[in-house]
């Protein structure tokens, strides 16, 4: 029997105007688009979204709030009996707007936030003084009974902050952590990327936290970009189980000027699937056309390197699409992989000591309390790290996974 297609999340970019100019910022958000939507074009949108029968939609910009259709545009959504949660950088979030949030019922307000300490996160948002802003915000949106979330895009400036960042929210209003790669594109420099050791330790470290913090206390959730196929790092991400890229399956996004892609993270024109403006969302979504580029017989095809002779090359695809076109040019292959990393240092010969740690690490597992244990079996402590005959940045990498 055929079963029918659901689109369950749709990620629609209201607007490309933003009064921040992040480091990271994919879509380098900050002027308004050419040619946005009219107030008349996004309520339809709106009524489209219904009809077809969108579950959730997450509404992000730019900067959402500068859209002056927002509301309307939240309600409308709602009334169609979509739920509708919203990422804002915080700058404009004052207690009128958490009020009229809370009183239509928005399902999550997401707020970026990329470092524990106001230095970081200002630097990173280039805005002095939004760090205090939020968590002064916060204690306003906590009474207003929000379910509110910090989004962290995580690079090398912040990935040293973890652990503080960790503290920092399980001591605020704050309900979940997610966490997301920045990827090499828009704003974002390749100098800020996190290399394989730091991608490898950052997803034990998260996996390590889910198992030392109570989910009540705080959610801490990786997006697609953090995975694959690891027999070494336990579950912390948003699937139960990937099975490939969801572009242009389960979820679409939406720019500001009308045109469709599979996933707004794969930021780039070459992926647009449509235009509202010359068609129907009825119709792109049940086009056989859309994202082509994702079937999986096409997408096992265009598999290549290690994820080309993967044992789990037809399950996984190749991981997140953005990461992988964004390092590769290709959607087929990701070296971003913990799969492909402890494959490659099981047979890899070290050249120093941190890589003769690392080595172990990738080979090494993780206990029920969420101590980490080399291969050799010794655990990760802070003695053992200070002991380690390591300097700068990769011995505080490393006691990023000591928990005692």
């Amino acid at each position: 029997m055929f079963k029918k297609k659901v689109l369950h999340n749709v990620v629609w970019e209201i607007t490309l105007k933003c009064n921040a100019r992040c480091l990271h910022c994919g879509s380098s958000a900050g002027e308004i688009r050419e040619d946005e939507l009219n107030t008349k074009e996004a309520l339809n949108i709106c009524d489209q979204l219904a009809e077809i029968g969108c579950k959730d939609v997450n509404l992000i910009g730019g900067e959402l709030f500068l859209n002056p259709d927002w509301q309307e545009i939240i309600k409308r959504l709602i009334q169609g009996n979509i739920d509708v949660s919203i990422i804002t950088n915080g700058i404009a979030l004052t207690e009128d707007k958490i009020n009229f949030l809370a009183e239509v019922g928005l399902k999550t307000l997401g707020i970026s936030l990329d470092g524990a300490t106001p230095e970081i996160n200002d630097h990173i948002r280039q805005v002095p003084g939004l760090f205090n802003k939020i968590f002064n915000t916060m204690e306003y949106v906590e009474k207003s009974g929000l379910k509110t979330v910090a989004i962290t895009t995580l690079n090398k400036i912040n990935i040293h902050e973890l652990a503080l960042f960790k503290e920092k929210l399980m001591d605020s209003p704050f309900k979940a952590w997610q966490i997301q790669l920045a990827s090499p594109h828009g704003r974002m420099k390749d100098d800020l990327f996190l290399d394989l050791f730091e991608y490898y330790i950052a997803g034990l470290f998260f996996a390590q936290s889910r198992i030392v913090v109570p989910m009540n206390k705080l959610a801490i959730i990786c997006l697609h970009d953090f995975g694959y196929f690891s027999k070494v790092i336990p579950r912390h991400s948003s699937y139960s189980q990937w099975k490939g890229c969801s572009a242009g399956k389960h979820v679409l996004g939406i720019r500001s000027d009308g045109k469709v892609q599979g996933c707004l993270s794969i930021y780039r024109d070459e992926f647009t699937e449509g235009d509202l403006r010359q068609q129907s969302l009825k119709e792109i979504w049940n086009s056989r056309h859309l994202c082509k580029w994702n079937k999986r017989v096409n997408r096992y095809f265009s598999l290549k390197g290690f994820c080309k002779s993967c044992e789990f090359g037809l399950v996984c695809l190749g991981g997140c699409s953005d990461l992988a076109y964004s390092l590769t040019g290709n959607v087929g292959e990701n070296p971003q992989c913990y799969h492909a990393i402890e494959t490659y240092w099981k047979k890899t010969t070290p050249q120093n000591e941190f890589e003769e740690i690392f080595k172990e690490i990738t080979q090494g597992y993780m206990d029920e309390a969420g101590v980490f244990y080399l291969k050799s079996g010794k655990a990760i402590s802070n003695d053992f790290v200070d002991s380690l005959n390591i300097e700068g940045e990769r011995k505080k990498l490393i006691k990023l996974i000591a928990l005692v």
